[in-house]
């Protein structure tokens, strides 16, 4: 195909679209989406968790920066400890 052709195959198309839009008549509302539709419904408990998730993202941060001080080894010791903590306590329930 020409440029020429691609061109008039273009505009024939776009003619085509503006003649089914038209005709489908003015766009209907769409539906909220699921997530929008728990926002509103959740209100007060939306804000609730909204806030929960902010203090987390703080808290996060502030880890982060105090990791950031630790030494390697010292991060990897209290790693483990950990683990053998939450292995302890696994077999004790």
């Amino acid at each position: 195909m020409e440029d020429k052709d691609i061109m008039q195959e273009i505009e024939e198309l776009r003619k085509q679209l503006q003649t089914l839009s038209a005709a489908r008549g003015p766009a209907a509302p769409t539906e909220p989406s699921p997530q929008e539709q728990a926002a509103e419904a959740g209100g007060e408990a939306g804000e609730w968790l909204r806030e929960i998730v902010k203090q987390a993202e703080d808290l996060i941060g502030g880890l982060d920066l105090h990791f950031k001080d630790v030494p390697a080894k010292t991060a990897l010791v209290i790693f483990a400890l950990g683990v053998l903590t939450g292995r302890l306590l696994s077999r004790r329930g």
